[in-house]
């Protein structure tokens, strides 16, 4: 397997000696770190998106060139010399807003989002959809780098796909999952297993990337459970955008999508032309609160939830930021999504942590053809797993690539988590 599979790392040139390039991106006028700002490489197609106080950290060759930006910025390009930590001030954009119509019915949050919402079987993907991604996952704790692993995938979304892991016991459409090729950068310093990327919310799999198809606040059925505020109206490239600020008003499965969540807040932005989101960016937070109960009461029995819950939580929380790009064909598709996580606890019994995990995924769209190959391939028992027996195998290699017996207990830990994490484990653990 030849080192490297995303062409982000491959020499583009006679450039200089490769660099680390880190930094912090900041409002110059303000000062404050700008989250989410997108850090490219554009001869390269290489990037990557700053976390929530700024910070980012990009592999680079002396002398290319990067550019910063973030909506509502100018953009910044510059030079990487060195590897010493850079300090990249954006300048607040001079908004003409002379040619956007504005009207109290066109601000009105719910409104647009009514629109988006309606325009969306116009705007997005609905049919069977297939793309590559490149992957990229870090885990971090303390200091230390534990795990860093990068992989080339097809996926399939197949018509009627809209809910994360098929939804109701998984009977709906699921997402497809093929791994063509893997590079292990950092082996793990301790046995692996799908586990150490369940995270609460979405952006650690690939069929948890698309907020628009997937995530409850783009349905009308669940919109109203939203605080939703027009946060602005932007110009970029001469065109406008609503900035959206959301937060659910109660963090239920049915208003989120998920379980043991406390709160899901972010922004959306939305293209005025055709109502179309661009941009989601998002931040999950567990219920460390029910979480750390959980863990207590049954820590030190022989119980089943007591191997689950083995932690207890100070922080544990999630940003999320995808981009949508429009195809040749006029609908859109996800482009870029990135998810980091930071969770600060200690293991009962045992020493504390404070980890850190990344995913990087970067779609480009597949010939309509592949679509068929990735629907036969569901038939090859080694993709009876899907994603997570495919990630297993990559990090351990212990998958055998068998069909999987319905009440083993990696079946049953699996279907336990996408399922439900409280009300359903009593049923489970009986099978």
């Amino acid at each position: 397997m030849r080192p490297g599979l995303n062409p982000a790392h491959r020499p583009a040139g006679p450039l200089g000696l490769a660099v680390m390039l880190t930094g912090t991106v900041l409002d110059r006028k303000t000062g404050a770190p700008v989250p989410f700002a997108t850090v490219a490489v554009p001869s390269r197609s290489a990037g990557t998106v700053s976390d929530a106080q700024g910070r980012f950290r990009l592999p680079s060759r002396q002398g290319e060139t990067v550019q910063v930006s973030s909506i509502g910025y100018e953009p910044v390009t510059l030079a990487a010399r060195s590897a010493a930590p850079l300090a990249v001030h954006l300048v607040p954009a001079a908004f003409a807003l002379a040619d956007v119509r504005v009207s109290a019915q066109s601000q009105d949050p719910r409104r647009i989002m009514k629109k988006v919402i309606g325009a969306a079987a116009t705007n997005y993907e609905r049919q069977d959809y297939t793309a590559q991604v490149y992957t990229r996952r870090r885990i971090t704790n303390f200091d230390t780098l534990r795990n860093e692993v990068e992989y080339v995938s097809d996926v399939l979304d197949p018509a009627g796909f809209k809910e994360w892991g098929g939804g109701f016991l998984m009977m709906g459409p699921k997402q497809t999952h093929m791994v063509r090729e893997k590079h292990t950068v950092v082996p793990g310093q301790e046995p692996t297993d799908y586990s150490v990327y369940l995270e609460p919310g979405h952006g650690f799999f690939t069929a948890g990337s698309d907020p628009v198809r997937i995530s409850p606040l783009f349905k009308s059925g669940t919109l109203g459970k939203y605080e939703l505020r027009l946060d602005s109206i932007e110009q970029r490239g001469g065109e406008a955008f609503y900035v959206i600020r959301f937060a659910v008003k109660r963090a239920t499965n049915r208003a989120t999508g998920m379980y043991q969540v406390s709160g899901y807040a972010g922004k959306v932005y939305v293209r005025q032309r055709d109502y179309a989101v661009v941009r989601y960016e998002a931040l999950w937070q567990e219920d460390t609160v029910k979480n750390n109960a959980i863990a207590r009461k049954y820590h030190g029995t022989k119980s089943s939830i007591a191997r689950l819950y083995t932690k207890v939580f100070s922080d544990h929380r999630k940003a999320h930021v995808v981009t949508y790009q429009q195809g040749a064909n006029g609908r859109y598709h996800v482009a870029t999504s990135v998810a980091q996580v930071v969770s600060v606890g200690h293991v009962l019994g045992g020493n504390p942590f404070y980890a850190q995990k990344s995913c990087e995924e970067y779609f480009s769209p597949l010939p309509q053809a592949s679509a068929a190959e990735l629907l036969a391939a569901k038939d090859d028992p080694t993709l009876h797993w899907g994603k997570f027996g495919r990630r297993r195998k990559l990090l351990t290699g212990r998958c055998s690539g068998k069909a999987t017996n319905a009440r083993s207990p990696w079946n049953r830990r699996r279907n336990w988590k996408s399922v439900n994490r409280s009300t359903h484990k009593k049923a489970l653990f009986n099978v």
